[in-house]
């Protein structure tokens, strides 16, 4: 129980793929200009990332299923984020890739299976990878330069509210692997 009585604590985490320090400055760069001119509230560079799976507040005891989750069998990939978009519904600018490599569509799924195997509902939308890069924003047309992400790990993030942002903390990584022998 929490300290007013409510049930247990619950935190927010989320499956995702994290970029390696240099892709992380190529999004910030390659975005920059198209940020500015939707006139939204860009994403701090610490919180760029791909969703693979919203878990949405979770207990200790559903996060302990979630570690007990054996490493999900993948190669190595790239993707390549080379379009721009917009949902208006939310005022979201985004990056995302217009092919989704089929690893990616993989990991996903495979993901989610291993997810719904200890208990969890899985996502009802289709899955649309992409990087968010502003909130409250207007739609921007203008070319990108596509940003190549090299993916080798996936990461467990907790979401907790910031003053301006959501602060995210990584709970734990695991190198992508094919092999159930390789470490990760």
């Amino acid at each position: 129980m929490n300290e007013v009585g409510q049930g247990p604590i619950r935190r927010r985490v989320f499956f995702a793929l994290w970029p390696p320090e240099k892709t992380r400055r190529e999004l910030l760069r390659t975005s920059r200009v198209a940020v500015r001119r939707s006139g939204g509230r860009g994403a701090p560079p610490g919180n760029l990332h791909i969703t693979l799976a919203f878990l949405g507040p979770v207990t200790e005891a559903d996060l302990e299923r979630v570690f007990e989750i054996p490493p999900i069998l993948s190669p190595e990939f790239t993707i390549e984020l080379d379009r721009l978009g917009y949902w208006r519904g939310s005022r979201l600018l985004w990056l995302g890739p217009t092919r989704q490599p089929v690893a990616l569509l993989n990991l996903e799924r495979r993901l989610w299976d291993a997810l719904v195997a200890v208990g969890f509902e899985r996502e009802r939308r289709p899955y649309r990878a992409h990087v968010t890069l502003a909130r409250k924003a207007r739609r921007v047309e203008q070319p990108i330069n596509p940003v190549v992400w090299p993916v080798s790990e996936l990461a467990l993030v907790q979401s907790s509210p910031g003053a301006r942002h959501s602060v995210y903390e990584v709970l734990r990584v695991w190198g992508l692997t094919d092999s159930p022998t390789a470490d990760g």
